[in-house]
């Protein structure tokens, strides 16, 4: 029995069938017709996650390419017949799904619970360092070349980019200048904002450091000898950690440059296959050894997720990759949705909290209390209550947040459940302001790129960038899952107090000459709005939950990165944004 793997799904087929036996239920030659019919379910459910992750239709159709030149080039056709139509959130989704609905002649309101600023988990701290010239993210950092909605709306708005170094650079090196987006399609078009130039990315310097097990160790000598540092954790094997992964997760072929239908079939045979594994159990199943998982978990920030669904990892892994390209937006990320909203205009009208949503055959109402406090204090539902009259909803607040909302007459069962029961990570974020970049000083000096350490902090990362300043501020700690919850217990004096202390372990006494006194601490599961970083299925929750995250309820449409199969990116709130726009603007 050793070599048995069985999964969830057929463990209970199996139940059911067992009980259905001993109940005399099941009539002679009818015995398989149960299993079989679950797994031609299981496998048309794999299917349809397939199609959604390449962002292909029924009929063959490049989703993406439609969703690009709706967002970019044509908007939605003007309507004859405006509707009026409430978004609720003014994250990326919804500012995205209001402007497209509100340039093709619906009236449109976007209410926003958080009264200080749009954006959701789009979140730069402006203004609190004490060099103004400063700021830093609180939420998403950096945009890569693979998802070309985003950069290509930051494009058309004006937002100017640069490139984001994921790797560190040597300090005098000149970063890539921003280039058109491309996207080629698997039809064979291709499509581009502009003259089409490949990115020269600097190379990277490896002058970043590792320190686990009581070593330090920069990663260009870590690259020459991987084994020193694996030994530590008692395992044997001599190529660097994140090559190991690679060969490992690449198993899986569902490379770009495949024929549409061998992507299909290759990512549908993935969900079927691997979709109830958490990642550990898939390196195990792979013949991976336990302190090889630990090695390779603590240096490629795989620990705290392992017990996750390893489909969320296999996407991560394409993104997150040395050799990938990033970008990030000048004046902070904030500056896409802060463009957004500056399109609506008095359309957004901050400060409103939905608490319960009524429809009928007519219309929808939705009522709003106000709060005291600000996301950063404490506070409570407070007069005015209004309520807002429209014919059709679009919600785009995370599941979280809807779950402390009312639905009249409530929401489908699954509705419910995927609202109850799909997993929300935890993600905290410590910056640390210094009054230079030492960092990049001296014959080791670098810029952008991180460090990885086994102490609390786990990730360090460094700006890219800075503009009209001599000093920078420090992502001293980046954790995520069971590693920022520690984090999150803290108090905010606690965590400067731990993050300088690792970051104290890595640089020395530098870091108390250097630090101005100023630090910041974002954590996500204690946000007020957010109530948690961003979906993170556990194995098997996207067969159980992710369709009916997305399906219409009536006059109630759903959007939000949580509604597309790119959770956490900002890249799957547009693909929502672009749906949900253009299902209420065809009703």
């Amino acid at each position: 029995m050793a070599g048995l793997v069985i999964g969830r799904r057929a463990l209970v087929s199996r139940a059911l069938v067992a009980g259905a036996l001993a109940t005399g239920a099941l009539a002679s030659g009818c015995s398989a017709a149960l299993p079989e019919a679950e797994a031609r379910r299981e496998r048309d459910g794999s299917r349809a996650l397939a199609l959604e992750m390449l962002q292909v239709d029924e009929a063959g159709n490049d989703l993406k390419l439609a969703q690009l030149r709706t967002l970019i080039d044509t908007g939605l056709p003007k309507t004859a017949s405006p509707k009026r139509i409430l978004v609720i959130g003014a994250g990326p989704a919804g500012l995205t799904a209001g402007t497209l609905l509100s340039e093709a002649g619906h009236e449109v309101t976007v209410l926003e619970a958080n009264a200080s600023r749009t954006g959701g988990r789009v979140k730069t701290f402006r203004g609190m360092f004490s060099d103004p010239a400063l700021y830093a993210e609180a939420g998403a950092m950096r945009l890569p070349s693979a998802h070309p909605m985003v950069l290509a709306l930051a494009d058309k708005l004006g937002v100017r980019r640069r490139q984001f170094h994921n790797v560190d650079v040597a300090p005098d090196a000149p970063s890539a200048p921003a280039v058109p987006v491309i996207y080629r399609s698997f039809t064979g078009d291709t499509w581009s904002n502009g003259a089409v130039r490949e990115v020269v990315s600097p190379s990277a310097r490896g002058a970043t450091m590792i320190r686990v097990n009581g070593q330090t160790i920069c990663r260009t000598d870590y690259a020459r000898d991987p084994a020193a540092v694996h030994r530590a954790f008692g395992a044997d094997f001599s190529s660097p950690s994140r090559l190991a992964l690679d060969a490992i997760m690449n198993k899986t072929d569902v490379r770009a440059d495949h024929p549409i239908d061998r992507q299909i079939d290759g990512w549908t045979d993935i969900f079927n296959t691997y979709e109830d594994y958490s990642l550990h159990r898939y390196l195990m199943a792979e013949g991976w050894s336990l302190p090889q998982i630990e090695a390779v978990g603590t240096l490629e920030n795989l620990t705290s997720r392992l017990h996750y669904g390893v489909i969320g990892a296999l996407v991560d892994h394409a993104l997150i990759r040395p050799d990938a390209t990033y970008w990030e937006l000048a004046g902070g990320t904030a500056s896409l949705t802060d463009a957004l909203t500056a399109k609506l205009g008095p359309a957004v009208r901050q400060g409103k909290r939905m608490t319960r949503l009524e429809q009928t055959e007519h219309g929808v109402r939705v009522w709003t209390t106000a709060e005291t406090g600000t996301e950063h204090t404490d506070g409570a539902p407070a007069d005015p209550i209004e309520s807002f009259d429209a014919d059709y909803a679009i919600v785009a607040i995370p599941l979280t947040a809807a779950r402390f909302c009312t639905f009249d007459p409530p929401l489908s069962y699954a509705k419910r459940r995927a609202i109850v029961e799909l997993h929300h990570d935890a993600a905290t974020k410590v910056l640390l302001e210094f009054k230079t970049r030492f960092w990049e000083q001296g014959p080791k000096g670098f810029r952008g790129g991180g460090c990885v350490t086994d102490s609390p902090n786990r990730f360090v990362y460094f700006p890219s960038h800075v503009e009209g300043s001599d000093g920078g501020v420090v992502l001293a700690s980046y954790t995520w899952s069971d590693d920022a919850q520690r984090w999150d217990s803290l108090t905010d004096s606690e965590r400067i107090h731990f993050a300088l202390a690792g970051m104290r372990e890595l640089f020395g006494p530098v870091i108390d000459t250097e630090f101005t006194g100023v630090g910041l601490s974002q954590s996500w599961q204690r946000a007020r709005y957010a109530l948690g970083e961003a979906v993170i299925p556990t194995p098997g929750q996207l067969h159980e939950h992710h369709a009916a995250t997305r399906t219409v309820e009536g006059r109630v449409h759903f959007a939000g990165d949580h509604t597309s199969l790119k959770p956490a990116w900002i890249e799957g709130a547009l693909e929502s944004a672009v749906r949900t726009a253009l299902e209420v603007h065809q009703r």
